[in-house]
C-alpha cells in the first residue's frame, strides 16, 4: 500500500527533491518506484542514464537486488512484446549501471580525467587505493622530528606531558581529525601561527611544536602518497576536479539525467559540493533526488557534517521541492508515540542540545487508551551484577516461554562488550551471530600471530623465542615450538604473507583447537588472513614489510572490526549489532545495554580541538603524576563547550535511531546506580 505521501515522492517532477524520509517510513521503497516510474514514462530512457549513490557497498546490493527484482516483474507479467524486451535490456543493464557508494563514483570520474597534475594533488588511474603511505608517513615524521630536535638540543615541551606513544597518538587524532571534516590543513595551521603571536609561554611552545609535526607530518603523507591514495582522497580530489574543469563536468552532465543519493543526512562537505556542481540548475544538468533524515546522522567520525546536509536542504527549499515521508511502518503504534513523546520531552529538558525531532505517525492504529509500558520494559543491574548475564537470562526465559532466538537483537553504542554478551550467551545454548565487534588488532590471537611472525623473522633471538612459546600457539610447550620451526622456516622465502599464515594455522592446527571454545578467535585469524592477501595484491609486499604494517596496526589501536560470525546452521539466532551497524535494519525486540555509561572523558576533553578563529587548541593532562591537573591553552575551553554541545546532539541522533530500530517492543537495561546528574541515554529514556 502506498501513501499519499510517498505517492508524492514517487511521481513529482521537479528537477530538485529533497525527501525528508524519518525512520521506517519506507524510503527505499519510493526510491525504487520511483527509478521505475521514470522508466515507465519515458521509453527513451535507460537506467544506464541514472547515478544512484548509496551509503555503503551492502545498500548498494540491497538496491539493486530491489530493482532487479522489479524489473524481472514487470518483464514477466507484461505481454507486451516490445515492453518485454525493454525489461529484458534493463536488467541486464543493471549489471553495469551507476549504482555505488560515492567513493566509488569519485573514482569512476577521476579514472575517466585521469592522469590529472594539479600543484596541490596528482592523480592516475594506476594509482592504488592504500593506507601503507599514512603508516611510512608517520613513522618517518617522528623519527626526523625527534632526530632533529636532539641534532639541535631543543628541548621537546612536549615530554613533559605525555610519552612518546601518545603524543604519536594525538597528532595522528589531529590529522584525521582536520582531513575527515573536509578541512584545509593549510588554512588550519595558518589560523593556528597567527594565534601564537599573541600566547606566550608553554603554550605556544606546545602549539608550535603540534604545528611543527602536523607539517612534516603532511609533507610526508604526500610524498609517500605519489602512487597512492586514502579513501577519503577521492572525494577530495573529484570534488577540486569538477571545480577546476569545467569541460569535465560538462562531460558528465552528459552522460547522466538522474541522479539519486541515499541516506543523504550522512554526506560531507566534499559529497555535498560534487552534487551542486553538477546538479547546478543549467538545462543540461541531471534532475537530483535526495533521501535523507536529519535524525539519523550519525556518522560524524567518518566526516559526516550536518551542516552539508541543512545547507542543501536550503537550497532545493529555494529552488525545488523538500517533501516529507513521515507514516512509520516498522513500528507499533505504541513504540512511535514512545519515541515521539520521549524525544519531545528531550528537547524541553535539555534546550541547548540542538535536536529537531519531527514526529513520526503511525501506520498502526493503536488500542486506546493507549499504554506505553506495553512497548518497553527495564531491568536495572545491582552493584557488581553482570549485565551480559542478566540478558543472556532473560532471552534464554523468552525463548523457553516460546520466543524464537531471531525475534532479538541486542544493540550496543560501543563494540567492544560485544565479545561479552556473546560468552554469555553461548553459556546458555543460545544461538547468535555477531556483527560489528571491535578492536580487532588488539585481540589476543592477532597479537600473538604478530608475536610468531616475529619469532619466524628473527628466530636467534632469546625474547621472540620466549613470546612465541607464551602465545595459543604453543602454549609453552618447547617441543611444538621446535616442531614448527622445522616445518615453516623452508616456506619462509617461497610464500606470500597470506600463504604463510595459512601455513602457521595449519602446522599448528590452531583452528581445530580453538573452534569450539573461541570461534571467534578462528573467523578474526581467518579475517586476517585476508587482510594480508588483499595487502599483498595493492602493495605486493614481503613477510617483513607485513610484520612492519601488522606492528603498526596493532600499536596505533586501529579501529577495525572483527570478523562476523553467525552461529547455528539456521538464521534463528539473537543477533549482536551496533548502532551503527544496525542503521537501516528492523527487530521485533530490541534489547539496548549499558545505557548507563557516560561518554569517556577522552572523548568529552579531546587532547586536541579545533576553533574557526584561533585554529588548534590543546587540553593536556600530564601523564606523569597528579591525573586531576588539566593543562590547557587559552581558548581551549570555550572551544570544548560548542564541541560537546554537537557531540550530545549526535549522541541523541545514535538512540533515536537505536530506538527506532524495534517493530515491537524495546528492553533497556541500565544500573540502579546511576548518577541523576549524569548525562547518559538512561537518563534520556527515564524522561518517558
Amino acid at each position: 500500500m502506498i501513501t499519499s505521501e510517498q505517492k508524492k515522492a514517487i511521481e513529482s517532477n521537479a528537477t530538485l527533491i529533497l525527501v525528508k524520509a524519518g525512520a521506517g517510513t519506507g524510503k527505499t521503497e519510493v526510491l525504487s518506484r520511483r527509478i521505475l516510474r521514470l522508466l515507465d514514462d519515458d521509453q527513451n530512457l535507460s537506467i544506464k542514464d541514472m547515478v544512484i549513490i548509496t551509503f555503503t557497498n551492502k545498500a548498494t546490493e540491497n538496491l539493486l537486488s530491489r530493482l532487479k527484482l522489479y524489473l524481472y516483474h514487470q518483464w514477466k507479467s507484461t505481454t507486451n512484446t516490445q515492453k518485454r524486451q525493454r525489461y529484458r535490456y534493463e536488467l541486464e543493464n543493471l549489471n553495469s549501471c551507476q549504482i555505488s557508494t560515492i567513493h566509488k563514483f569519485c573514482k569512476a570520474i577521476l579514472d575517466v580525467a585521469g592522469p590529472i597534475h594539479f600543484p596541490d594533488f596528482e592523480y592516475s588511474p594506476n594509482f592504488k587505493v592504500s593506507e601503507a603511505a599514512m603508516i611510512q608517513a608517520v613513522e618517518r615524521t617522528f623519527e626526523s622530528w625527534l632526530t632533529q630536535k636532539k641534532r639541535d638540543q631543543k628541548e621537546v615541551f612536549h615530554e613533559k606531558y605525555m610519552p612518546f606513544h601518545q603524543l604519536r597518538k594525538t597528532v595522528i587524532d589531529s590529522y584525521t581529525m582536520i582531513r575527515s571534516q573536509g578541512l584545509s590543513l593549510e588554512k588550519v595551521l595558518k589560523t593556528t601561527k597567527d594565534s601564537l603571536t599573541i600566547e606566550t609561554g608553554n603554550p605556544r611552545h606546545i602549539k608550535q611544536e603540534i604545528v611543527e609535526i602536523l607539517e612534516q607530518l603532511h609533507r610526508n603523507h604526500q610524498r609517500f602518497r605519489l602512487q597512492s591514495l586514502d579513501p577519503d582522497n577521492l572525494l577530495e580530489y573529484c570534488f577540486k576536479l569538477l571545480s577546476r574543469e569545467p569541460d569535465i563536468v560538462k562531460s558528465i552532465k552528459s552522460n547522466y539525467k538522474y541522479l539519486f543519493v541515499d541516506e543523504f543526512q550522512d554526506t560531507s562537505m566534499y559529497q555535498t559540493g560534487i552534487i551542486r556542481k553538477l546538479c547546478d540548475g543549467t538545462p543540461e544538468s541531471p534532475n537530483l533526488f535526495v533521501v535523507g533524515d536529519s535524525k539519523q546522522s550519525i556518522y560524524q567520525f567518518r566526516g559526516a557534517d550536518l551542516s552539508a546536509y541543512e545547507s542543501v536542504e536550503k537550497w532545493i527549499v529555494n529552488y525545488g521541492e523538500v517533501l516529507t515521508l513521515s507514516t512509520n511502518f516498522r513500528s507499533t503504534g505504541e513504540l512511535v508515540i514512545l519515541v515521539n513523546s520521549l524525544f519531545k520531552r528531550i528537547k524541553e529538558s535539555y534546550p541547548e542540545i540542538q535536536f529537531k525531532p519531527e514526529p513520526l505517525r503511525s501506520n498502526q492504529i493503536s488500542k486506546e487508551p493507549v499504554t506505553l509500558t506495553d512497548a518497553y520494559q527495564w531491568t536495572y543491574a545491582k552493584k557488581d551484577e553482570s549485565q551480559p548475564k542478566l540478558v543472556a537470562e532473560y532471552i534464554r526465559s523468552e525463548i523457553d516461554r516460546g520466543a524464537s532466538p531471531n525475534e532479538f537483537a541486542i544493540l550496543f553504542r560501543k563494540n567492544y562488550p560485544m565479545i561479552e554478551f556473546a560468552d554469555e550467551l553461548a553459556k546458555l545454548n543460545i544461538p547468535f551471530q555477531l556483527i560489528g565487534a571491535g578492536n580487532f588488532f588488539n585481540q589476543r590471537e592477532i597479537i600473538d600471530t604478530y608475536k610468531l611472525v616475529n619469532f619466524i623473522l628473527f628466530p636467534d633471538s632469546k625474547i621472540n623465542i620466549e613470546e612465541a612459546l607464551e602465545t595459543i600457539y604453543f602454549s609453552n610447550d618447547r617441543s611444538r615450538v621446535y616442531d614448527f620451526v622445522v616445518k615453516i622456516q623452508s616456506q619462509v622465502a617461497e610464500r606470500t604473507p597470506a600463504q604463510l599464515l595459512e601455513s602457521i594455522y595449519q602446522i599448528t592446527s590452531i583452528r581445530e583447537r580453538l573452534i569450539t571454545s573461541k570461534p571467534q578467535a578462528v573467523a578474526n585469524l581467518n579475517k586476517l588472513k585476508e587482510l594480508a592477501r588483499n595487502f599483498n595484491i595493492k602493495e605486493t609486499i614481503q613477510l617483513h614489510e607485513f610484520q612492519d604494517w601488522l606492528h603498526a596496526m596493532i600499536a596505533s589501536h586501529k579501529e577495525e572490526q572483527q570478523s562476523d560470525i553467525p552461529t547455528g546452521e539456521d538464521a534463528n539466532s539473537v543477533t549482536l549489532i551496533t548502532i551503527h551497524k544496525a542503521k537501516g535494519l528492523e527487530y521485533p525486540i530490541v534489547i539496548l545495554p549499558s545505557l548507563e555509561e557516560t561518554l569517556s572523558k577522552s572523548v568529552l576533553q579531546p587532547a586536541v580541538v579545533y576553533n574557526k578563529a584561533t585554529g588548534l587548541e590543546y587540553c593536556y593532562t600530564p601523564y606523569y603524576g597528579e591525573k586531576s591537573v588539566r593543562v590547557p591553552s587559552p581558548n581551549y575551553e570555550t572551544t570544548v563547550e560548542s564541541y560537546k554541545q554537537d557531540l550530545y546532539s549526535e549522541e541523541l541522533r545514535v538512540l533515536y535511531v537505536a530506538l527506532t530500530r524495534a517493530e515491537k517492543k524495546l528492553v533497556f537495561v541500565g544500573s540502579e546506580h546511576c548518577p541523576k546528574s549524569a548525562i547518559c541515554f538512561q537518563n534520556w529514556l527515564k524522561l518517558i
